[in-house]
């Protein structure tokens, strides 16, 4: 009988080992896939009535993406001091809709060109008090809709300080807007909440992030290299090489860092990730720009591995910049 309890009590032992092993294991996976909360991609384009569908989302749960950024598109009218929607609201609800229906999360973010011109950060907007109250009235807006489609993240607005990037009085500018904006958006919205402001000329070091979940930017570090997209003429600037990238990516997220514990903040979010210009040449969508985006979009995961919370990249599709190469450092790192 004796020895019958002691084989008994050897087999209980036995079946709470496997069962704590297992559960301990579940846990461990748990834990790795939280090491990246956000592993995001995003349709850039211009316009976004197209931004988003089903071959893209299929793309993305490929490379072990969980979230996807929707731009809502506007233009500014210097003439007019007004905006002007050129998203359609009803498919970006759709899109919504379509992403959630995938059991992936969605990032929401107002954005804005000038009318008829690429960029607006580029100091256009001299008499910002017209500028900066109706891009609250949008953001508010945006916020409600977010809130009424279960929008996981929104970010106020996407690169706000470098609109007035003349002005002497920009940071000030920015840092009350976003502070303002902030407690109204608090008032509709529910869910985790950023910022989209841009790393270019590192305006972003003095910016007021107090009260936001997300320190959230927009991440195409540069220094003085420069080449034009031949399909549009438009000049951007980049890096000297991926050496230099490397440094600069560094550079930012130690940075980063820094304000994150400033700020009391949960995560940081790299909102728009993206490289332009490396060596004085466009990085399009041929061969070799391709291997040179992947081997940046690399440095970036592999740098901020375990210290950046949520990436956003804004190519990945084949046709699009990316290739079987950047597919598979994308599921190397968004497996966690």
């Amino acid at each position: 009988m004796r020895i019958k309890k002691i084989i008994l009590s050897i087999i209980v032992l036995y079946l709470i080992w496997i069962l704590y092993s297992y559960f301990a294991s579940k846990e461990e996976v748990v834990q790795k896939k939280d090491l990246i909360t956000y592993k995001g991609f995003g349709w850039y384009g211009y316009l976004a009535d197209d931004e988003i569908n089903e071959k893209s989302i299929e793309k993305i749960k490929e490379l072990e993406g969980n979230t996807v950024n929707i731009n809502v598109y506007y233009e500014y009218s210097l003439e007019n001091k007004s905006f002007i929607l050129l998203s359609n609201l009803t498919k970006i609800k759709e899109k919504i809709e379509l992403i959630h229906g995938n059991r992936l999360k969605v990032f929401l973010s107002p954005f804005v060109n000038l009318v008829g011109r690429h960029y607006i950060y580029a100091g256009a907007v001299t008499e910002p008090e017209n500028f900066l109250k109706e891009a609250k009235n949008i953001s508010i807006k945006l916020a409600q809709l977010a809130e009424k489609n279960n929008v996981e993240m929104y970010a106020v607005w996407n690169e706000l300080g470098l609109v007035f990037v003349q002005l002497p009085n920009s940071v000030d500018l920015t840092n009350s807007w976003l502070q303002d904006v902030k407690e109204q958006v608090r008032k509709v919205y529910k869910g985790v909440l950023t910022t989209k402001e841009g790393v270019q000329l590192d305006l972003y070091e003095n910016y007021n992030f107090s009260g936001y979940d997300c320190i959230g930017v927009t991440f195409y570090p540069f220094t003085d290299s420069f080449a034009k997209d031949p399909y549009t003429n438009i000049t951007y600037r980049g890096v000297k090489n991926l050496g230099e990238y490397e440094e600069i990516v560094k550079e930012k997220f130690k940075k980063l860092i820094n304000l994150k514990g400033k700020f009391n903040s949960s995560c940081i979010i790299l909102g728009e990730i993206g490289i332009d210009v490396v060596g004085n040449k466009f990085i399009g969508n041929d061969e070799e720009s391709n291997k040179i985006r992947a081997m940046a979009y690399e440095i970036v995961l592999r740098d901020g591995f375990t210290k950046i919370d949520g990436f956003f990249f804004n190519r990945f599709e084949h046709e699009d910049g990316g290739s079987e190469e950047l597919d598979r450092i994308f599921q190397i790192y968004f497996k966690w």
